[in-house]
């Protein structure tokens, strides 16, 4: 630390010649009085006085000056590491199968072979098991005589082959943690050296933990983590939690890299890249594929009509199993097995299953593999999911304007749904007066009271589809009534973008309310984009993580599939995009170029956005040829999509409800440990009624008996965002079938004793479905965010690349004494000194 004093009024000359005036004045005033007082009082008063005054005198000279005391302080802080070790299940495994270079990596990293004299040609072994071929593990240099050299080989490839029989039995996760404690040289000591190391454990949750307890936890990890999924990004958001503290100088990762969240670790990696926090992977477990059976992914309607057609398609992996009859079982309580054998024609096999429709309710099903001879793990060879049957159909209303392209393929999939009944108005249709009618109806039949909801077209409908209508057709009665059927009745809205009318041609609040976009701006590519192949031409949609979360958006189930099947989307070449309203969720949006967009481009670039509305949802699709899908796939993904969407839109009748609220959870089945989100619509007359009314949601558990028993109440609170909605959450529940009770309070009993149901399911994961350790994903994060992958033997390169990490930081700061309080204090406290004295001697 360094002090320093100066005055900062020397530096202003005419200042100073002002105080050498003043000063001079006042001493010359002050000498006077003490002639004119010596007559007056004893000589000492009479001094006493006077060195009072010349004190008071100093001081303003003091203050005039304007002192200034500054000291310069240096700190040196160290900066910090974040160590992630990968917990998942998939880090259980036992790599029997990896390649010999692979051992001799993982052996090297252990120091259970190798040394400075042997380094060189244990360089040389690894780059020719690489290559696939056999290593010459003694050379003519090191053994001139043939025999000893062939004896010395022989010798050596033992020692090799015990020590991967040693290996063999170890798993992932224990590789992971000698890396890190016991080795020569540990990998947490060495980094402690450059840096102060913070540990945590991931899987599909993150969290701290101390060095002393990591031995416990590697061995039964905690729960809160969700060892059986696997989440890199969460490690990655963890470890960037606190950039306030100490320079956050890298991540290191020891995983495998399986990911199978719908999270996207390379956007995470850019952004730390960005912000200079490199990550360091360090692979663990061997990137070839085991010997493997396992249920890769189930692709099932978790809701279906009476009588659909149903079918389960079940991936499985067999890697290993190549060529090889592969039995399965589909298990369904009281009911026989269900059994498929087929031959593995690869890594990944489809098996298909119709699952049975015709009964209504729920059905629990499992899809078994019975173990195979050299198996890696058995634990992944079964899945359970569930079905349930309802015997609804959808009822769909489409308002267009002319028969556009967009309406014909919608109304074809439609038609061709067994459970859906379609109604039709086509304003604008040619008519020769060959037909008694046209093709299509084209008058919508209003009723005479605009709020008679009951006798409207959209009374019955579950769903309805607005397209290019004019606004000379569809007047104000009309949309007030679909303001009432989406607000009152709970009815689902799909507003479809025209190029001709909707909704640019509209001046009505109504309409404006519903739609969830405001700011629409008409999309024209008609620049080279515009003249490619289909999957090339202008612009594509995708997916937010809202999106990939909505059932009519899921195309394979399988999060990362599914992207990719977007991803290959045919482009469009017109749209209308727009800026996503407040408290709505833009669920697809206009993607352009290879950069990933901020959330709030993704919200003012929004092609499909949803918004509640009342007991009622509106759909915003800003594209008017979905019909573009059927490129090279024919109805696969188009009547798919639309299906399903009828289906979710028919989803709130499972709902329980009366004329004053709807109540239920906002899914009936999830995984465990998911929250469960339940809520109640209310009417508003209802809330205006009932102003202070309490609501809560009592969740009892059913046992095999349906005997129920109380196992949690949680309160409904209002929602600011949605006036009409009271909402709560049930967090990380287990397992088992539930019945969700309304119970209010402050209001009368005509909306209280609502019930629904609730299904929490075991969680199924893909976590087991491939135990190849991911190199390439590994290798992509620290690229992108500028750091390096790391094999076991090349941990100690690590510290060599993170540079000195010690921080100096000069910090100066200073106190002007001139206006300081202790000066103040000390200027009236020798003015008032002088004072009394003064008076005491009765001087005036």
């Amino acid at each position: 630390m360094e002090h320093s004093f100066g005055f900062q009024g020397t530096h202003q000359p005419f200042w100073l010649f002002v105080c050498a005036v003043a000063l001079i004045g006042a001493g010359f005033l002050i000498v006077t009085l003490f002639r004119y007082e010596r007559r007056l009082v004893p000589h000492r008063t009479g001094m006493i006085l006077l060195t009072l005054r010349i004190g008071v005198l100093l001081l303003l000279l003091f203050a005039f000056l304007q002192p200034v005391m500054s000291w310069t302080i240096e700190r040196r802080q160290r900066g910090r590491i974040v160590i992630g070790v990968d917990i998942s299940e998939s880090m259980k495994t036992q790599d029997e199968h990896a390649s010999l270079a692979e051992k001799l990596r993982w052996a090297r990293a252990l120091g259970m072979i190798g040394n400075r004299d042997l380094d060189a040609s244990l360089d040389r072994w690894i780059e020719a098991a690489e290559r696939g071929e056999e290593p010459e593990w003694v050379t003519a240099e090191e053994e001139p005589d043939p025999e000893k050299r062939l004896q010395r080989a022989r010798s050596r490839q033992e020692n090799i082959e015990e020590l991967s029989e040693s290996l063999n039995e170890l798993s992932r996760m224990e590789l992971a943690s000698k890396l890190l404690r016991k080795t020569a040289r540990p990998l947490i000591d060495e980094l402690s050296e450059v840096a102060e190391v913070e540990l945590q454990l991931f899987a599909g949750e993150a969290e701290d933990i101390t060095p002393e307890l990591l031995e416990a936890a590697l061995e039964n990890p905690p729960q809160s983590v969700q060892p059986q999924a696997s989440n890199v990004s969460s490690a990655l958001r963890h470890a960037a939690s606190d950039l306030e503290s100490s320079q956050l100088l890298g991540i290191v990762l020891l995983t495998d890299g399986r990911d199978n969240s719908q999270d996207d670790p390379l956007n995470q990696s850019i952004r730390l890249g960005l912000t200079g926090i490199p990550v360091y992977p360090v692979l663990i477990g061997s990137e070839r594929r085991p010997k493997d059976l396992s249920v890769a992914s189930l692709d099932f309607p978790q809701t279906a009509f009476k009588d659909d057609k149903v079918v389960l398609k079940a991936a499985i992996n067999t890697s290993g199993y190549e060529n090889q009859k592969i039995d399965i079982e589909l298990r369904s309580a009281g009911n026989e097995p269900v059994l498929r054998s087929f031959t593995a024609d690869g890594t990944t096999s489809i098996a298909e299953f119709d699952l049975d429709a015709t009964q209504l309710g729920r059905r629990e099903y499992s899809l078994f593999i019975p173990e195979q001879p050299g198996e890696t793990r058995g634990d992944n060879n079964e899945k359970s999911f569930a079905m349930t049957v309802v015997d609804d159909t959808v009822n769909v209303f489409l308002l267009e304007g002319e028969a556009r392209w967009e309406f014909r393929f919608i109304d074809n999939a439609f038609s061709r749904d067994e459970r859906v009944e379609v109604d039709k108005v086509v304003f604008d249709q040619p008519y020769l007066d060959i037909l008694e009618e046209t093709f299509f109806p084209r008058e919508l039949k209003l009723p005479a009271d605009a709020d008679d909801l009951a006798d409207s077209p959209f009374a019955e409908s579950d769903l309805v589809i607005l397209g290019d209508v004019p606004p000379g057709e569809l007047g104000p009665a009309a949309i007030h009534l679909l303001d009432r059927f989406v607000a009152d009745a709970g009815g689902t809205l799909v507003l479809v973008a025209g190029k001709n009318y909707m909704p640019l041609a509209f001046e009505n609040p109504e309409l404006e309310a519903l739609l969830p976009v405001t700011q629409l701006r008409p999309v024209n590519v008609n620049d080279r984009f515009a003249r490619g192949a289909p999957h090339e031409r202008g612009f594509h949609l995708a997916l937010t993580p809202e999106g990939q979360g909505e059932a009519f958006l899921q195309f394979s189930p399988d999060p990362v599939e599914n992207n990719l099947i977007w991803n290959r989307m045919p482009g469009f070449t017109w749209g209308l995009l727009g800026e996503a309203k407040r408290g709505s969720s833009v669920l697809a949006y206009a993607a352009g170029g290879d950069n990933i967009p901020s959330l709030i481009d993704q919200r003012q670039s929004a092609a499909i956005v949803h918004q509640y509305y009342g007991f009622g949802q509106v759909l915003w699709i800003g594209v008017d040829s979905t019909w573009r899908w059927r490129y090279r796939a024919g109805d696969k993904y188009h009547h798919r999509f639309w299906g399903q969407l009828g289906r979710w839109a028919a989803r709130n009748k499972s709902s329980a409800g009366n004329q004053f609220v709807r109540f239920g959870p906002t899914q009936i089945d999830i995984g465990q440990g998911d929250d469960a989100t339940i809520s109640a619509r209310w009417t508003q007359p209802y809330l205006r009624e009932f102003p202070n009314l309490k609501a809560k949601a009592e969740l009892y558990r059913l046992d095999s008996n349906d005997r129920r028993e109380l196992f949690t109440s949680i309160d409904l609170v209002a929602n600011p965002r949605r006036p009409l909605f009271h909402e709560g959450r049930a967090v990380s529940l287990p397992a088992g079938r539930y019945r969700v009770k309304l119970v209010v309070e402050g209001a009368d009993e005509r909306s209280s004793g609502l019930e629904a149901p609730l299904y929490v399911q075991e969680r199924t994961t893909l976590e087991l479905s491939d135990l190849s350790a991911n190199r390439d994903l590994l290798a992509q994060m620290a690229n992108l965010s500028n750091g390096r992958m790391y094999y076991p033997d090349q941990v100690q390169d690590l510290i060599k690349h993170l540079r000195d990490p010690l921080e100096q930081r000069t910090m100066r700061e200073e106190v002007e004494l001139w206006d300081h309080w202790l000066l103040m204090l000390a200027f009236f406290g020798l003015l008032t000194t002088e004072w009394v004295l003064r008076k005491l001697n009765g001087l005036p």
